[in-house]
């Protein structure tokens, strides 16, 4: 014996009626992502950041090329070279060993033997000797801005 197929209407997935329908099914169902989104435009509103957006979007190719010039000036090519070097130097340093070096220092200070036996290693002289280049390049450095 034959069943009865019960009637449904067909929506068409993008068609412009199941579009209009979840349009306005939407409040209902995320009522509270609506409020916030409200809050959150609200907050930008208040702090200007909207107005601000405004204007880097009417100025886009003023602020693209602005940002352009800058990252491929001098200045910032030389800034970014300087973190990666620091950064690499960094990934070296032993975090405990920095940790009990100045655990140490919270101690007694050394007597001046004692720092002299300090001076006295190689990792010492090493540091200090790289130390004093640093210094030697910024005099460098600032000798050439008096100029």
């Amino acid at each position: 014996m034959a069943v009865a197929v019960d009637f449904r209407t067909f929506h068409p997935v993008d068609s412009r009626d199941d579009l209009i329908r979840r349009v306005q099914e939407a409040p209902a169902e995320h009522a509270e992502a609506i409020l916030a989104a409200y809050d959150l435009l609200q907050q930008l509103h208040e702090k200007d950041v909207l107005q601000l957006l405004t204007g880097l979007l009417s100025a886009r190719d003023t602020v693209v090329d602005q940002i352009a010039d800058l990252a491929s000036s001098r200045e910032a090519i030389t800034a970014l070279r300087i973190l990666l070097i620091l950064g690499n130097t960094l990934k070296s340093v032993d975090p405990d060993k920095i940790h009990a070096a100045l655990h140490k220092a919270d101690e007694k200070a050394p007597s001046l033997l004692g720092l002299w036996k300090q001076v006295k290693s190689e990792e010492a002289r090493r540091g200090m000797a790289a130390g004093l280049a640093l210094l030697s390049v910024f005099g460098e450095a600032l000798g050439r801005m008096d100029k």
